[in-house]
């Protein structure tokens, strides 16, 4: 769907996001505030994602929002399984390259959103390295379809 607002006016920013998200999240487990580092560093890996989609076709509204009806509008861990299903996206010749530099998605299956409301002793924390892990290769992924113009 195409809306008369530029890309670069809308307040949705989903690159912008992924990056500011693990930029905080390397400050909080610095800060050895393990369970907010988290939530941040999955936040990180769905916006990067959600960039992706977006820049091979992801219908999006006026601010720049995934359409609900496009069935990407999803939280981890279901959108990387979506992402992990070259079939499903958008575009799925662009996105299969990019996807095969984030090995570690898988990592997030027991990430969730709903993360935020839980008591700190129930959450997984000994997987944050592996979502450190995912998060970092997403971010570098962005990186790479930035410079061959996608993003």
């Amino acid at each position: 769907m195409s809306f008369a607002t530029p890309a670069a006016q809308r307040p949705v920013d989903y690159k912008a996001a992924a990056r500011r998200h693990l930029a905080d999240a390397s400050v909080l487990m610095h800060a050895e505030s393990a369970p907010n580092a988290g939530q941040l560093l999955g936040f990180s890996v769905e916006c990067g994602l959600k960039a992706l989609l977006v820049a091979t076709g992801a219908s999006v509204d006026q601010d720049g929002n995934i359409l609900k009806a496009s069935g990407f509008r999803e939280h981890l861990p279901k959108l990387a399984t979506l992402i992990s299903a070259i079939a499903t996206l958008p575009d799925g010749r662009l996105v299969g390259s990019f996807q095969a530099r984030m090995p570690s998605l898988a990592a997030l299956q027991d990430w969730h959103v709903d993360h935020r409301y839980w008591r700190e002793s129930a959450l997984p924390l000994a997987s944050l390295s592996a979502w450190e892990l995912a998060a970092r290769e997403v971010d570098a992924m962005l990186d790479q379809a930035t410079a061959d113009g996608v993003l």
